[in-house]
């Protein structure tokens, strides 16, 4: 399977464009991810196998960080992605994942909520 990324809370900027190049020229499929699919399983934002409709759609629930999820990233395309961002000197996005067997169950709310306390965890 080719790599795959989902994207949340990319604003329509310069910055955004450079980073859906980049992924489209390195052959990655990027989804851009909005609140009402925010209750739906990560498996089934990817369209994984095992995963079908239907789920809640949000009603609610938000967050406004720039989140990005990845799957099938070999090591070399994840830091390949990382070497653009540095290269090109674009902020970072502060909050990542790669999709696992236990996250794929997850929604993005309990995802961000995660990836939150990591965060959070890592800087004291």
């Amino acid at each position: 399977m080719h790599p795959m990324i989902l994207l949340y809370n990319f604003v329509q900027d310069e910055r955004t464009r450079q980073i859906r190049g980049y992924l489209s020229k390195a052959g990655i499929t990027a989804r851009l991810v909005s609140a009402p699919d925010y209750q739906k399983p990560l498996g089934y934002l990817f369209g994984l196998p095992g995963f079908s409709e239907p789920y809640p759609v949000n009603l609610g629930a938000n967050f406004k960080d720039e989140m990005l999820v990845m799957h099938n990233f070999s090591n070399n395309q994840l830091d390949q992605l990382l070497a653009f961002f540095r290269e090109r000197q674009l902020s970072p996005v502060a909050l990542k994942a790669v999709l696992t067997p236990v996250n794929c169950h997850w929604n993005s709310l309990k995802l961000h909520e995660e990836l939150l306390k990591e965060r959070d965890a890592m800087r004291r």
